[in-house]
């Protein structure tokens, strides 16, 4: 199929490894940029070697992980880290507009990647480099993860029980996160560069990523008013009821901020007294007594399925949602309705189902170019076409190892 998105003409490295890089290459590649990534020549990414799996089989080419995330893109196999492989990357890149990439710092050090090697060649490319603490802080040499990330950002001290430890950002959230972040600070990058006619490097802190969500209550309750937010299990603390509640089979995400919806609610379960208690006067501090006030109506929830609720919710407008389980999610009309869901052919793992992009364009419309590449897949293609390498120069350098 002829690319045609809103980025189609840009090209794109993606060097790194796992899922932040990753994921902003495929934000980018889903747009329509070429993009590039430069794989381990014997193992490729590692995203290649986490799950799940067919059958629980670990393959290269079977990863779940991997074709999710690499789906439109291109495979250069090439040690980019070793003198000839380096000698490769400095070529391709005349020929690219944007590299994206998520190396350590002492990586950038030691193979020289920092933006002003990079660029030596072509002044007009951009950078947008995604770390845990970024450069320009004493903590620019610690090792993270999306876990290193959660945890420093301050965001699991509002998730968990309260009388157990906190919990992270679960699905490496995080680190897709600062993938998302990463990619729009690349599209700003390009768009300075055209303004200026200069490239410009972006870099990206997944800690203050993180850390940015906590601006909505976090920080500005500890400002103005010295409160440490607490972990509130499934409740909101600050507002009641804000909670996930039990039903029948399953659970209900409970929110009544309108005095209205609340009435309403207590209205269909027959106007009981305890809607009187005083504490519920000022829902702002009834969370004071969460306890003892769950008592009064969650047993009510309790006797009656989501559906069953969601109906009777959707009819007296009050806002109350299903939590859904993943098959449901799988089997949502909404995501069928909106053709989320997209099919795969694949050389190596066959037609499969994966998820579509969470927007619409009218001119553009996005679309799966290519399944996610074997790996080198296009070595040949690129090293001929952009390097200009004949076929003995590459098996020489396949004989060295540095491409596959």
């Amino acid at each position: 199929m002829e690319t045609v998105g809103p980025l189609a003409g840009l090209r794109v490295l993606e060097i790194g490894d796992f899922i932040s890089v990753g994921y902003a290459g495929k934000l980018l590649a889903d747009l329509g940029a070429d993009v590039i990534k430069i794989e381990d020549p014997i193992d490729g990414d590692s995203v290649r070697g986490h799950g799940p799996f067919p059958d629980d089989i670990v393959h290269l080419e079977k990863s779940g992980l991997h074709l999710f995330l690499n789906t439109n893109k291109k495979s250069l196999a090439l040690d980019y880290m070793s003198v000839k492989g380096r000698q490769i990357l400095d070529k391709l890149i005349p020929h690219t507009d944007l590299i994206i990439s998520n190396n350590t710092h002492q990586e950038i050090q030691d193979y020289s990647l920092d933006y002003a090697s990079l660029s030596r060649n072509n002044p007009q490319l951009s950078v947008s480099s995604i770390t845990v603490f970024g450069y320009d802080t004493p903590y620019r040499d610690w090792l993270g993860t999306a876990l290193t990330a959660t945890a420093a950002s301050g965001a699991p001290t509002k998730i968990g029980h309260p009388q157990k430890a906190p919990l992270w950002l679960p699905y490496c959230a995080a680190d897709f996160h600062g993938g998302v972040h990463g990619a729009i600070a690349a599209l700003l990058a390009l768009r300075m560069g055209k303004i200026s006619g200069q490239g410009h490097h972006a870099w990206i802190s997944t800690v203050e990523v993180i850390a940015s969500y906590l601006n909505g209550s976090g920080v500005p309750h500890f400002v103005f008013n010295g409160g440490v937010a607490s972990r509130d299990g499934t409740h909101r603390s600050g507002f009641y009821p804000w909670q996930v509640v039990p039903a029948a089979d399953g659970y209900m995400e409970v929110i009544t901020m309108v005095d209205d919806q609340w009435n309403r609610f207590t209205k269909l379960m027959g106007n009981p007294d305890w809607a009187k208690d005083e504490r519920l006067r000022d829902r702002w501090t009834s969370f004071e007594w969460h306890e003892e006030l769950d008592a009064y109506w969650h047993p009510w929830l309790k006797e009656r399925t989501r559906e069953e609720l969601f109906e009777i919710f959707s009819e007296h407008r009050i806002p109350f949602q299903p939590v859904n389980r993943i098959d449901e999610v799988v089997a949502s009309e909404h995501l069928g309705t909106r053709d989320f869901w997209q099919t795969v052919e694949h050389p190596v793992m066959g037609t499969y189902t994966t998820l579509g992009a969470p927007y619409k364009f009218s001119e553009t419309p996005w679309h799966i170019y290519r399944p996610a590449p074997l790996l080198g897949q296009h070595n040949q293609e690129i090293l001929t076409n952009l390097v200009g390498l004949s076929e003995y120069e590459q098996q020489r350098l396949r004989d060295s190892g540095a491409i596959v």
